[in-house]
């Protein structure tokens, strides 16, 4: 072939690799997973503040909204061929903030528990008492939290019916977004907290804080991220799980460095999943060979247990950062019961409807115990189960019943070979977030609020590979 010949096959050849090439880099740009993972990421930097950042937040509510109409057709594909329960559960928790939203006749919202201030007060105004009036006592403040939930309901309705290989890519974004954290957080306590920190809040200076203004937060997202760790499931690949051992040391010491006595105590958690998979894999009872956990890992993550558990009793004994973490547990003060006394009264002064989604800070001031304030302001219940109940009564309670009983049916069902200890992962962190509602407030949170939105798509078991 002369050179002119050649130089002509060659051009033909980039012309023919030019369009596809192009092609190529236009469906990763499409790619739903992609776009998720964008939403997860921003998510864990950006919303750890609460309602205090509402600019903060409302960016990562823009691209959950960006997210929901690039991927339209998935969309659609969700509501019809999703599964029904969780349909439901996600249609009537964002409709709930909604329907408390909507302007009631006075002879109406007049006659509602808890309304009689309200409505003195508006004699007192001078506002005319035949004005309709929503159910929620702060409407902004309702809005504000339907705001918040876009971001998860996202998640779930473009996430849902996605391929389990491309769930997993979510799942690897969320743990480099968590370590990443991490590593800010190191520089954070390294420098006692005079750098890096993202939140201008009272900050203590030898607690790990990483993206979160709560230090409560920040051991749960760390405590989940271990929680999907210890039930992946890598065939051909051991390199890469070995290569999650270190990270996963450094996530469950990062846990103790935040001083989060509910994070400390979670740790049971990812440690009783990896415990399971290693009895079983030792007795001979592995789940296949998609999901078989070998010899060598269990051995390894043995070894690296041991190693921390050596670590952290060496450290707390030498009284170093271990000890000043595990000294909070000898600190029993706590006006939280008090605060839960006042706001299970306060749910019984607007029972069974509630005063409206993220009104809790207007109400609970009106009916704290003389007795029982203080300098500090209850800004939360510090139980997500008696805010929920001021907040949103009777529904609200059994929707939270209702996405309970959801995600652990889903966790505990029979499930393929491949999904198992995935899904026992994702179970367990609804597990923790259910856990630390008892004594905090982590679905407040705009960033757990999306983690969370990821536990329940690795819940669900759809047609690729439900087999």
């Amino acid at each position: 072939m002369d050179p002119a010949s050649e130089n002509r096959s060659a051009q033909a050849q980039a012309q023919a690799k030019g369009p596809k090439a192009d092609r190529k880099f236009v469906a990763i740009l499409a790619s739903p997973v992609l776009h998720l993972q964008l939403l997860i990421v921003l998510a864990i930097w950006l919303g750890g503040g609460g309602v205090a950042y509402g600019f903060r937040n409302l960016a990562i509510q823009l691209t959950a909204l960006a997210v929901l109409a690039l991927n339209a057709p998935l969309v659609m594909r969700f509501l019809r061929e999703g599964p029904r329960p969780l349909q439901l559960l996600a249609g009537l928790t964002l409709l709930l903030p909604l329907m408390q939203l909507v302007p009631l006749p006075p002879q109406v919202w007049q006659g509602l528990p808890g309304r009689e201030l309200l409505g003195e007060s508006y004699a007192i105004a001078g506002i005319a008492g035949e004005r309709w009036v929503p159910v929620s006592v702060n409407p902004m403040r309702t809005l504000v939290a339907f705001c918040a939930s876009l971001v998860p309901a996202t998640v779930i309705a473009v996430g849902s019916l996605l391929r389990i290989e491309q769930k997993l890519l979510l799942v690897w974004a969320l743990i480099a977004a968590t370590f990443a954290a991490l590593c800010l957080g190191v520089a954070q306590v390294g420098s006692a907290n005079s750098f890096g920190l993202l939140f201008e809040e009272r900050t203590v200076s030898d607690v790990l804080y990483a993206t979160f203004a709560n230090r409560n937060s920040t051991a749960l997202l760390f405590v989940i991220t271990l929680c999907l760790m210890a039930g992946f499931s890598m065939p051909r690949q051991q390199a890469v799980m070995f290569a999650l051992v270190p990270v996963s040391i450094l996530l469950f010491i990062g846990t103790i460095l935040t001083q989060s006595r509910t994070g400390m105590v979670l740790l049971v958690l990812p440690v009783g999943i990896l415990a399971l998979r290693g009895v079983g894999a030792l007795l001979g009872r592995r789940p296949g060979p998609r999901g078989r956990v070998g010899q060598p890992a269990i051995w390894l993550s043995a070894a690296a247990v041991t190693l921390v558990v050596v670590a952290v009793g060496a450290s707390a004994t030498m009284g170093g950062r271990a000890a000043d973490s595990f000294a909070r547990f000898n600190d029993t003060q706590t006006d939280r019961p008090e605060m839960w006394e006042d706001g299970l009264y306060a749910a019984g002064q607007y029972w069974p409807l509630g005063s409206g989604t993220g009104s809790f800070d207007d109400v609970f001031q009106l009916h704290e115990s003389l007795e029982y304030v203080s300098p500090r302001r209850a800004g939360r219940a510090h139980n997500d189960y008696v805010e929920l109940s001021i907040e949103s009564g009777l529904i609200g309670i059994a929707l939270a019943a209702a996405w309970l009983a959801w995600c652990g049916f889903a966790a505990l069902r029979p499930a393929p070979d491949s999904t198992r200890w995935l899904r026992l992962g994702a179970g367990a962190g609804v597990a923790a977030i259910a856990l630390q509602s008892l004594l905090d407030y982590p679905l407040r949170s705009q960033t757990l609020l999306c983690v969370a939105g990821v536990l329940v798509i690795l819940l669900v078991r759809t047609r690729e590979y439900a087999r």
